[in-house]
């Protein structure tokens, strides 16, 4: 093979993989307080649902081409650094003393490079407005959680359907995931 041939086809494979390249940040307080619709929420319950939508994120993005960006907004505790870590490929991020969710959001959407689109998730307006750009688009709280239930139905019946077709067989794929999750919870635990 010629090598023009050769660079051509791998540079048509190299803009293909890029143009398919996603980025969704979602504002997590925004999306639990918009979607739970409460504001009497203790720090408890907080945790578990931020807890909740980081791993439908992590499912989320386990069956989708994207990457995902949570970020939480921590303006208001000591912490003078950002915090972040990476949760199942979920990248989840607690802003420092005096920054809102908001301004680390804004900043992401700018900063980030090599992305065909890139998503904020959140239902705040101003937010919605400053983040706009070329190849930054908004989606509202309710059309994302939308897709996250709708995604989250599409698995149920998929697991329902093997599991019809898996009669009379050795391990059913809802057996499968259980123990699979058992697994995974022993091994959380010895952690």
């Amino acid at each position: 093979m010629p090598a023009e041939l050769f660079y051509t086809g791998f540079r048509s494979k190299l803009k293909k993989e890029f143009d398919d390249k996603r980025l969704i940040i979602v504002d997590g307080h925004n999306f639990i307080f918009n979607f739970f619709k409460s504001g009497k929420l203790n720090n408890e319950k907080i945790e578990y649902l931020k807890e909740k939508l980081v791993n439908d994120l992590v499912w989320y993005k386990s069956l989708k081409s994207c990457d995902l960006i949570v970020v939480f907004d921590a303006a208001k505790s000591s912490n003078p650094q950002r915090s972040m870590y990476i949760a199942d490929g979920v990248e989840v991020i607690h802003s420092r003393k005096n920054e809102t969710a908001d301004d680390v959001i804004e900043e992401l959407a700018i900063s980030k490079k090599g992305y065909r689109e890139i998503f904020v998730v959140t239902s705040d307006y101003l937010q919605q407005k400053v983040v706009f750009k070329k190849n930054v688009y908004r989606k509202s709280v309710r059309e994302f959680n939308a897709e996250l239930r709708d995604f989250k139905r599409r698995i149920r019946e998929t697991v329902i359907g093997q599991d019809r077709n898996a009669s009379g067989k050795f391990f059913p794929l809802k057996n499968k995931l259980k123990i699979n999750m058992e697994i995974k919870g022993s091994d959380t635990e010895k952690k």
